[in-house]
């Protein structure tokens, strides 16, 4: 299958510092991008037009996500404080405290419902969305640093990869260790997202390459191998045949997955950017998705007709 992406938004200039994360509301309507500006950003999903801010972090955004409604936007700063948003009105909900290294990166479960939240010790702590201070259930893994974790489609599993070449599968209900997953070659693994059938992770590591794992089994099916730098962030696309990811070589690629024993395969690499390629979003239709770059440009990319 041949596909190919074209730019149809650019924003130069959309923050004033280097862009470490953004998300493509599940509902759609919005994109929002955190920044080491120490700002969250609000835009319009198909015009890129920008229509507010949100200020209160004093240090850099390292992470953000927002809840399936589309209405809640939970962000994480280098100030150690986890802020929960009113997108819709621009206000800020409530916030909580956290020790330093206690949360490092999160996300949203599938109902909203729950936060996870992983931590320099290489835990993750399941949060309450309604209040961030309750910790309803504690995972631990051996890794030093926890640099990203991702619920499984069906909220089953929690997935946290480390600084030492580990990722980690946790059963959501009883927090043991399903699979301990390896193979990038004792590097950071800085990035994981699960196919929307939950049948694969996907990882991209310091390494220069992604690894592809079953689930169920807990094997390395395929090895990705192309770019020339740290993988800094990979993203499934919703027809569970392709994913995109993003490198400190500046390029974004399109792979598609995998069939049966078959290699998985470029199908077509993005070269106009000149710096850091560090974080992707799929729209919920999966035709379209949008970067964030290190020279402070966000782009919007679509199918070429």
């Amino acid at each position: 299958m041949s596909l190919q992406f074209i730019s149809f938004v650019e924003k130069p200039k959309a923050h004033k510092s280097q862009i470490w994360s953004v998300r493509w509301s599940p509902s759609g309507n919005v994109v929002a991008s955190g920044s080491l500006d120490n700002e969250i950003k609000i835009w319009e999903a198909q015009s890129g037009e920008h229509y507010r801010t949100l200020e209160g972090h004093i240090l850099a955004v390292t992470g953000l996500d927002i809840n399936p409604t589309g209405k809640i936007l939970i962000s994480i700063s280098f100030d150690n404080t986890i802020k929960r948003w009113d997108i819709l009105e621009g206000n800020l909900i409530n916030d909580i405290e956290t020790k330093p290294g206690e949360v490092c990166c999160g996300q949203y479960n599938k109902d909203g419902k729950y936060f996870a939240t992983a931590s320099q010790h290489g835990t993750i702590d399941l949060r309450n969305d309604s209040n961030l201070e309750e910790i309803v259930a504690t995972y631990t893994s051996e890794g030093k640093y926890g640099l990203c974790c991702r619920f499984s489609p069906d909220n089953k599993i929690l997935a946290l990869s480390t600084d030492n070449d580990k990722i980690y599968l946790f059963d959501v209900e009883s927090t043991k260790v399903l699979h301990k997953l390896s193979g990038h070659s004792g590097n950071p693994i800085r990035c994981l997202d699960f196919t929307p059938d939950g049948k694969h992770l996907i990882s991209g590591s310091d390494d220069e390459t992604i690894n592809i794992y079953d689930v169920k089994h807990g094997n390395q099916i395929s090895k990705c191998t192309g770019h020339e730098g740290y993988v800094m962030c990979v993203a499934a696309a919703s027809d569970n045949k392709h994913f995109v990811s993003g490198s400190t070589d500046c390029k974004i690629k399109l792979w598609q997955l995998p069939e049966k024993n078959e290699k998985t395969q470029v199908v077509d690499t993005i070269e106009e950017h000149k710096e850091t390629v560090s974080c992707i979003s799929w729209s919920p239709d999966g035709d379209k998705f949008v970067v964030g770059t290190d020279n402070l440009l966000l782009k919007w990319y679509c199918v070429a007709k």
